[in-house]
Formats: structure tokens, sequence, C-alpha cells
């Protein structure tokens, strides 16, 4: 243990020593919007120009850049030059969608997706509307039922040119074909031109099995991630004593081939523990996967959480880190490491780097822990957060991090989409609330659209595009690599068992304590061994899942035994 401390001091002396000072540089910006709240939340890229999808909440109806009517048309589309972010045009439609995406049609020049929500059976279902590069409607489709959904979901353009949409349903029926119990996530792929080629339930008898984003795996089939309880009949099917970030791998067709959950132990249910998948990175030696926890147990133990409750109530719920891990192909933990402070932090997208680490995009409400460029932002007394870039090494190190705000004024920031030119440059999309003068810290925006109206001051939102360049040398940067918190080339077998689990460790330690766990977070065995191997009996033990968890001066693993 003193040789980790050792190793974290010195790699926070590095940091703080000038790696932290100039990470990147925002190259171009400006704001667009008009005098209430426009939100983007999607963009795409064309060879001369951009295309941006957002919201209009009724504040902002006929004002600024985008004038809808506001009885229906809510939804808008940008169309921004690349060359010098110059507004060009834009149009409304009548889908109402929190999460509007666009995606590019690319069988077709000048053809675009808008994928969200609208009213159909009566009722907010998922919606696709085809569009030219006019704005014209070419087409629209809907799929649901009466009852719609709860939540949105992820949204997909895939390798086939169709499109995945998927939201939250706790009723069946229309074209929803199954719902297990609670709420569940469901699933539909169309083609290009609109038809139903699949539609899939994936959930359990428990009270929600929820889709956060769907994306597109080498083979041609798709991740689903998720947040969840699973348990019951179903098809997704987790143990109880986990709060559940779980991946779900799909065929092209639309088939399960597996699903893998991970998360806390759920030891502080009353304080609302809980994990959720956000993010996949396929890398060729596994996988490295993202998403939210708030815990310090189950596969997270060890990773570094950053405690804190909600508004810093002493019995609030806690509040969330960044989580990352590194998985080999056999989906085992090699590491797992947590970013963030003790406020909110939230994951948006994470890409690899050049040098095998990653670059990672995100959102954070806190002031402290990783979180130490938010100094130089000053935020107003509603804390609405800002956009957070940071960047670690493959082994999960953190190599530098970056607030994106005002040093004045309201300072409110947040990243919804990113475009990856290359290793060094990224255009990104986001929404602000605009300082006074449109010019403070890291926003200088000529156009904000509350500078013309003083009945608005820079309390609502306008969004913020901005194309930015990584500039750190990282040949002069030498992180002192850390001791792998988990590590997955521990034999655990067998497993299932009905008697018997060997434990095989990759090198012999003086002392390694074995817990077994059951489902109500109970130890039911333990043992300490020295050497390279020992054993641990359930012979006696109901059978069902269990957590093994096995810890020594090298290494802390968590893993999943089943007693048959």
């Amino acid at each position: 243990m003193k040789n980790i401390r050792l190793y974290t001091l010195l790699a926070l002396l590095l940091m703080a020593g000038g790696v932290m000072q100039a990470q990147i540089r925002i190259d171009k910006q400006q704001c667009f919007g008009g005098y209430g709240d426009d939100i983007a939340y999607s963009i795409v890229e064309e060879e001369d120009f951009f295309l941006v999808a957002g919201l209009m909440e009724p504040s902002s109806i006929g004002t600024g850049h985008i004038q809808c009517d506001g009885n229906h048309q809510r939804t808008w589309v940008a169309k921004i030059s690349k060359d010098n972010y110059e507004f060009m045009e834009g149009w409304c439609f009548d889908i109402m969608s929190l999460f509007v995406k666009i995606f590019k049609d690319e069988n077709a020049d000048g053809e675009y997706f808008l994928v969200g929500q609208w009213d159909c059976y009566g009722a907010r279902n998922l919606t696709t509307i085809k569009i030219d590069s006019n704005g014209n409607e070419l087409w629209r489709v809907c799929f649901g039922n009466e009852y719609g959904h709860l939540y949105e979901g992820g949204r997909l353009y895939t390798s086939d040119g169709g499109i995945i949409n998927s939201g939250d349903y706790d009723m069946g029926g229309g074209d929803v074909g199954h719902i297990f119990g609670g709420y569940d996530g469901w699933l539909i792929k169309h083609d290009r031109n609109g038809n139903l080629e699949w539609e899939l339930t994936l959930g359990s008898q428990a009270l929600y099995e929820s889709v956060l984003t769907v994306q597109q795996a080498s083979d041609g089939g798709y991740y689903v991630c998720m947040q969840n309880e699973s348990y019951g009949e179903g098809n997704i099917r987790c143990p109880e004593i986990l709060s559940n970030a779980t991946l779900v791998k799909l065929s092209q067709a639309g088939e399960i081939e597996w699903h893998e959950c991970y998360g806390c132990a759920n030891t502080a249910p009353e304080r609302q523990e809980n994990s959720g998948f956000i993010d996949v990175v396929e890398l060729n030696d596994g996988y490295l996967f993202g998403g939210q926890a708030n815990c310090n147990s189950g596969d997270l133990e060890g990773s570094g959480w950053h405690y804190g409750t909600l508004h810093n109530s002493p019995n609030g719920p806690y509040t969330s880190d960044i989580w990352l891990w590194k998985v080999d192909n056999n989906r085992n933990i090699i590491w797992s490491k947590c970013y963030g402070g003790s406020d909110n932090d939230f994951l948006l997208k994470t890409f690899r780097t050049e040098d095998g680490g990653f670059i990672v995009f995100g959102n954070t409400h806190s002031r402290n822990g990783d979180v130490a460029s938010a100094s130089q932002i000053n935020l107003d007394e509603w804390n609405e957060g800002v956009g957070w870039i940071f960047r670690i090494d493959a082994n999960g190190n953190l190599l530098w991090e970056r607030c994106l705000g005002s040093a004045g004024g309201a300072g409110s920031t947040s990243i919804t989409d990113v475009i990856k030119h290359n290793d060094r440059e990224y255009t990104v999309l986001g929404n602000l609330i605009c300082p006074p003068s449109g010019s403070s810290g890291d926003v200088n925006c000529t156009n904000c659209a509350q500078l013309s109206n003083p009945e608005f001051p820079h309390h609502l939102k306008d969004y913020w595009l901005f194309h930015i360049t990584d500039t750190v040398d990282y040949s002069t940067i030498s992180v002192p690599e850390m001791p792998m918190q988990q590590e997955a080339s521990a034999e655990i077998y067998p497993n299932p068992t009905n008697n018997t689990v060997c434990v095989v460790l990759p090198n012999e330690a003086e002392a390694t304590e074995m817990e077994l766990i059951n489902m109500s977070g109970q130890v039911v065995a333990a043992k300490t061994f020295s050497g390279k191997s020992s054993w641990i009996e359930m012979g006696d033990l109901p059978k069902g899942m269990y957590m093994l968890r096995i810890r020594n001066a090298e290494i802390c693993l968590t893993r999943k035994v089943l007693r048959e």
C-alpha cells in the first residue's frame, strides 16, 4: 500500500508541474440561438457545412437565428458554414424530442435522418423523419403503441444504411411485441426507406431496464448500453447484488448474442447506489467500457470513487463519477477507475488516441478531486455545470484535464456531441449561458442572442460550436505506472461449480484474502492464503450467484461465481 500511495503522489506532482498548463487550443467558435433556451444535441459534417439539430424551448419561439411557430414546430436543424461558422439557414419540424439526433444518409447525397420522438398512436413514440438538403420533409415513420414510452433511449445510424431507435416502455401492444415487467428497453430497426426490420424488448420482471445508448460493433452487430435492475423472467439477468451497468451484444439481425453485467454491490440502496453504461471502444485486446457510477463496491472496489452527496445533504443520494474500465476479450476486468470530484460528473464520449490512450468528453458539476481546472471558471448560484475534457494513458492514468467555461458571468457550458477529425482535432457541439460581454474565458462569441436584449440577462441557453486542437507534446510525459487494481490473468475455475472454486494468481503473494459474498451482501466464507494458488469450498452453500473478492498487495479482484 505504501508503494501505491507513492506512485499516486509522484503522478500528481508530475501533472501539477506543467502538463496541466496548456492542453487544448480553441481554434474557432461561435454561438447561435434566440432570446430563450435553444438546446443543441447532435451534429453531422459535410464538405462545406455542418448540420446541427436541437430543440427550442417556448421562451425562444419567434426569436433568434431560427424562428419556429411554437405550436408544433419545436425541433430545428441549423446549417452552419465550416469556413467561418456563419449561420446559413435553418428549418423547423413538428417533432418533439429532448435528444433528437441527426444522421447523414450515406446512400443518398443531401438526405438526412432526424431521429427522436413524436406523437403517434395517440402517445409519444419512436419517430424518424427523412429530410433533404433544403429542409423539406420526404417521409416519416413512427413506431410504438397507444401508451407511449416513458424515457427516450439511444439512436444509431447503422452500417447498412438503416436506423435503430429505442425507448423505455412499461406496456405492450401496437408495435411493442412484449413487456416482461416494470419498464423495459425496447428497440426498433428500420431500413433506409422506413420499413420495420425487427423489434426487440430487453428486460426482466425487475423495476426497470433502461437503454442509454446504442453503438455499432465491428462485426456488423450492435452494442446496447443499459442501466438496469434485472431479475426474474426475462432475457436480461444480472446478480441481484449489483446495481447494474449492462452491455448487451446483438447480432445484425437483432438477436441477443451475450450480455455482461457490471456495477455497484448496492450495499447502501437507501443512498441510491447505481451505475450505467454509456460507451464502448473496441480494442485489439479487449474493450474500454465507460459510464457513470456512485459507489466504491462490487466492480468499483478500489476504483477511486470520489465521495459526495447531492447538494451536500447528509442524507442525500450519492453523486456519480465518470467510470472507465478496461476488460479483456472475455470481458474480465483489467482495471477500473473513476474520474471526477464530489459532485456529479457525466460521460459523453471516449475516443482512442494514437499512443494507446484515450481522450474523454463529458460534463461536470465538481470543483475538486480530478477537476482542478474548474477553479478557473466562475459559475453562478445555479451551478449548471461545465463541459469537461480529459486524457488518460492506456492504463487509465490521468494525463491532463480541462473544464470549458467563462471566467466571469454565468460560466455554465455543456458538451452534447463531438466529431473526431484526427487524434489532435475535434469539432465540439454544446450549449452555454453567454457571459454578458459575449467573451470571457473560453467563450468568445460575437452573436450571443442575449446581448441584444437586456430583458434576458445571461441565464438562458444558446448552442455553442467550437473546434479544438490537442497541443500536448506527449513525448515529454512520463507518468509512473500505478499497480493494476484488478488483474484479469487470475484464473478462477471451475465456474459454474457445484463444490470447490480454485484460484490461481499471476504472482506469488505473502497474504491473499478471499471472501465469498452472497446476494444479500453477507460474507458467507473467507480465507487467507500465501503463495500462488488456493481454493474455497462452496459445497454447503445454497445454489445461486455469489461474488468472490480477492485482495493482496498487488491486486483487487471481484468475480461472479455461480454455485450449481
